[in-house]
């Protein structure tokens, strides 16, 4: 550790000298007193995992537009209340239902017993008590649906159901659809995600679903499915307790303040989101970055740090949903947003905080800060080699969705995003996983990027000026990971929703997509962001996407067929920052799309549909 903090007393030292030689004396944005006084509360006292285990543990998971979430809000209030912060539940939405899951069972009771992992998506229906029955085959032709007797029956399809078939069973009285969990790979294969589309929670409770849809994890799954195919008498009982409520319900981000004493209308935010999906306690999805940006707040009230500008500890709602609280904040005060200095944003699991993206003007202003890292801290890896944290120079900070520092890029403000080192294997393991439980946090590694935050927060807030902005561009670029996964979902080039290059014989070229084109619509949803492509496909209801695209004055829709759809990238990162040597998401998932024959015309195209890889 010696050799790694002579760089950062090298630097102090001739900052401090610059200081001295020059006509007017800048005091440091923190001083090695108070930079002394946060890490030894932030690494010695730390309150982190007693955050994390009272949020995961009395909250729990924390879906947007769920009771568990409005709780999530209530608990964290409270919690930035001890620290003497004045907090605000700061409305950005309001949905007409209310949506909650309570256990899920699933068991084999004949031939064998077998409890089975179940999941299920998001605003769909339970099962209203614990039904058995037996288990057929799902019908593929009207004449299989016409004699097949499903009546009280569960049926087991080893894709997803279509509408059609879901509609056609439940229309003959089927129990519900039981089918393979999604996302299990080589390394994971009994890894299950599952998703939803939040839509539903704006209809009226008349039109919620009512037939259940059930998730089978792929061991139990093909289990299930083998002694139904050898033409055994199986039978099953599953208790899905899926409820919907009359709304409307409202949503809120959790926005703390600690008020400037020299420029308090100039803001720092440091945030995190609140929501995680509802299969598990969301521990790193994001119960990581909550309650480190929890624990910055009490770290930095604890020692008692007056700083110059103000900072604001936000913790947004509806992230997985689109961006949502995040957006809604920026909006809600998009007058404010010349004003606000940075926005540091912690998003991707419990590894640890090693460097963020910057221009050379941001690292010029922010090196002093991270100096005191380099200098008061132990990489939390004792074989750990190299500087304990650093500022990597891009030539810009750009972001197109990844996470909700994508909010204040696109309103100039620089937005960055934690770049993560560590051995938890988070895209692939615990990313909206079955395992995302307490137990994959790693203490060390969330005491050590709560003090940084912390630190980063106050050298921020107490600089000469507010953070340079010139290299911040609400683009594509350098670590985007929706703009990275389109290209490769496409075959082709974008920049933002224009087509630059289509690969002879790609998707897109299938598609009948030329170089010029614009994607204007998905599922007939107008993008405002490269991730709701993926986000509006998935909530596309039906069996198949219409994808709308411009070229000059006239448009064409292509389709695709919606289980020939890839899923999100399980690696890779969220839209941060990267610099040199960070990695830049690698797209993937299962079946890829194979839509064929756009043909484009005045008003709309037509297509056919290939298959999918």
């Amino acid at each position: 550790m010696l050799l790694r903090s002579i760089p950062a007393l090298l630097f102090v030292s001739s900052f401090l000298a610059a200081q001295a030689a020059g006509a007017v004396e800048v005091a440091p944005p923190i001083t090695n007193e108070v930079a002394e006084a946060i890490v030894k509360e932030g690494i010695e006292k730390s309150q982190v995992m007693r955050l994390l285990q009272d949020l995961t543990g009395k909250v729990g998971h924390r879906l947007t537009g769920s009771d568990n979430f409005t709780n999530g809000c209530a608990w964290a209030k409270g919690e930035f209340e001890k620290m003497g912060l004045a907090v605000e539940l700061e409305k950005w939405g309001e949905w007409k239902l209310v949506w909650n899951r309570g256990p899920w069972v699933g068991r084999i009771t004949q031939p064998i017993q077998l409890d089975m992992y179940v999941a299920t998506e998001a605003w769909t229906a339970g099962t209203k008590g614990m039904q058995k029955g037996a288990m057929v085959m799902a019908p593929t032709t009207d004449d299989q649906l016409e004699s097949a007797a499903v009546a009280k029956k569960w049926v087991i399809s080893k894709k997803k159901p279509s509408a059609s078939l879901r509609k056609a069973v439940q229309d003959a009285g089927a129990l519900g659809c039981v089918y393979r969990a999604g996302d299990p790979d080589d390394k994971f294969p009994t890894r299950v995600r599952v998703f939803g589309n939040h839509q539903t929670a704006m209809k009226p409770l008349a039109d919620v679903p009512t037939f259940p849809e059930i998730a089978v994890q792929a061991d139990h799954f093909d289990q299930l499915f083998t002694l139904v195919d050898e033409g055994k008498a199986v039978e099953c009982e599953f208790d899905i307790q899926n409820s919907f409520r009359e709304g409307p319900i409202e949503l809120c981000n959790v926005v703390a303040t600690l008020r400037g004493s020299e420029q308090p209308d100039e803001v720092v935010v440091v945030s995190s989101h609140l929501d995680s999906w509802h299969q598990k306690q969301g521990t790193t999805d994001n119960g990581t970055g909550t309650t480190s940006t929890m624990e910055a707040a009490r770290i930095l009230t604890k020692v008692g740090a007056k700083p110059k500008r103000t900072i604001k500890f936000c913790l947004w709602g509806g992230e997985e949903q689109g961006l949502l609280g995040s957006r809604g904040y920026v909006q809600r005060h998009r007058t404010d947003m010349a004003k606000v200095s940075a926005a540091f944003n912690h998003d991707t699991g419990t590894n640890w905080a090693q460097s963020l993206g910057v221009t050379q003007a941001m690292h010029d202003q922010l090196a002093p800060v991270f100096a005191h890292v380099n200098r008061l801290m132990k990489a939390p890896d004792a074989d750990w080699v190299g500087d304990v944290f650093k500022l990597n120079v891009v030539k810009s900070v750009s972001g197109g969705g990844g996470s909700d520092h994508a909010s204040f890029i696109a309103a100039g403000v620089p937005g960055l995003n934690w770049n993560l080192k560590g051995r938890s294997n988070y895209f692939q393991h615990t990313w909206h996983t079955q395992w995302d439980t307490i137990d994959v946090a790693i203490e060390e590694y969330q005491r050590h990027t709560a003090t940084i935050i912390a630190l980063a927060a106050l050298g921020t807030a107490n600089l000469p000026a507010l953070l340079d902005r010139a290299g911040v561009s609400a683009g594509g670029g350098g670590g985007n990971q929706s703009a990275a996964f389109a290209a490769a979902w496409f075959e082709a080039e974008l920049e933002e929703f224009t087509f630059t290059g289509v690969k002879a014989g790609g998707r897109a070229a299938k598609m009948g997509v030329q170089k010029g084109d614009v994607l204007k619509k998905v599922g007939g949803q107008a993008l405002e962001r490269q991730r709701q492509i993926f986000q509006f496909a998935r909530e596309t209801e039906g069996d198949t996407v219409v994808f709308t695209f411009a070229r000059g004055t006239t448009s064409f829709e292509a389709k695709m067929k919606k289980d020939e759809l890839p899923t999100p990238p399980a690696r890779g990162g969220r839209g941060g920052n990267q610099g040199p040597g960070d990695t830049v998401p690698v797209p993937g998932g299962t079946g890829q799309p194979g839509g064929t024959g756009g043909t484009p015309g005045g008003g709309s195209g037509t297509t056919g549909n290939g298959g999918g890889e």
